[in-house]
């Protein structure tokens, strides 16, 4: 009984919060974020481009509308604090760009922006032409040259999903990989290149298969960038940037994931809210998923934001596991 009324005292404060504090905040974040639209010469989404799920939003307003919602969890304020203003800073730091951005590097800058990226925390990083049809609807990017970026979500912290530690940990790799691309933007800028960073928590544009196009990784069943070194546990951000000469990749090595999660099936038979489906569905925002949305926003918004099925996925594990998930796959083939 003890604990049930401290999950009301905490559901009561939180939409309390998101009431007077918390929404007015996230409808004016998103408004700066969408203002990007109306730069000049701003790449703009195509008609077939994915309207962004606006989880925060999404999430004050169930609060708010359903009696039946009660978080289990406490929103890690101090970080989410931290998100919102770098999401600011993304956005207004591009009048710090020069006036005649540079648009060739040489191969030892690169490198030299590959080091400070990785002394800043991230793991992986790639370059990738951006597709306009990745654009959400009502966003921009200034340039299509892009450098995604991946950082490491802790084994040790997801494998105790769902629960508020996890959480923690999750919202502290957004706010790290935020801060990250913005320094990142900053770097390039100092160095005679434009530059617009793009956060990780609501993001411009859809990482995942903007990552797989990098050969990053290969995004599986769950919807989720699926990586050699870490497997799903990753945040993705990205920079877009004058430079005309970054290295692409013409291939993905990583396609045999998609055959394996075919034959797997775990993050289907665990999921909690039972919201990962063996077939695909069609959302409204046009996306093609193998999720049940409403499903499963509405457990990861009681739920300590889940990250159940980032737990049961194989390639969650450290070490070897890529490689042996492999060569089962290539046994079969």
């Amino acid at each position: 009984m003890e604990r049930l009324d401290k999950l009301g005292i905490k559901h009561k404060f939180t939409a309390s919060f998101v009431r007077v504090f918390g929404k007015p905040r996230i409808t004016r974040l998103i408004a700066k974020q969408r203002s990007v639209h109306n730069f000049p010469d701003v790449l703009h989404p195509t008609s077939d481009s994915p309207t962004r799920f606006e989880i925060p939003l999404e999430m004050m307003n169930l609060l708010q509308e359903r009696d039946d919602i009660e978080l289990r969890h406490i929103f890690p304020i101090r970080r989410l604090l931290s998100i919102m203003k770098n999401i600011h800073l993304s956005v207004d730091s591009i009048s710090d760009n020069p006036v005649d951005a540079s648009k060739n590097a040489p191969p030892e800058f690169l490198e030299q922006l590959k080091e400070f990226a990785n002394s800043q925390g991230v793991g992986v990083l790639e370059f990738v032409k951006l597709p306009q049809d990745l654009i959400f609807q009502k966003m921009g990017a200034l340039f299509d040259d892009a450098i995604i970026l991946a950082m490491e979500m802790s084994e040790e912290k997801i494998d105790k999903a769902a629960s508020q530690e996890t959480m923690n940990m999750v919202f502290a790799t957004y706010d790290d990989l935020g801060k990250a691309a913005n320094r990142i933007a900053e770097f390039l800028r100092e160095h005679g290149y434009a530059s617009q960073a793009d956060h990780p928590l609501g993001g411009l544009v859809l990482f995942p298969p903007l990552a797989q196009k990098a050969g990053i990784g290969w995004v599986g069943k769950h919807g989720l960038l699926i990586t050699p070194e870490f497997g799903p546990r990753v945040r993705l951000a990205a920079v877009y940037t004058s430079i005309e000469n970054l290295p692409f990749v013409d291939s993905n090595t990583h396609e045999w994931i998609d055959e394996y999660c075919k034959n797997c099936g775990l993050c289907v038979k665990q999921c909690p809210p039972q919201a990962i489906l063996e077939g695909t569905v069609t959302h409204d925002t046009g996306r093609v998923t193998n999720i049940k949305q409403q499903e499963c926003f509405e457990y990861f918004a009681q739920y300590y934001g889940c990250s159940i099925c980032v737990k049961v996925c194989p390639f969650s594990k450290a070490g070897d596991t890529y490689e042996r998930l492999k060569a089962v796959i290539e046994k079969k083939l």
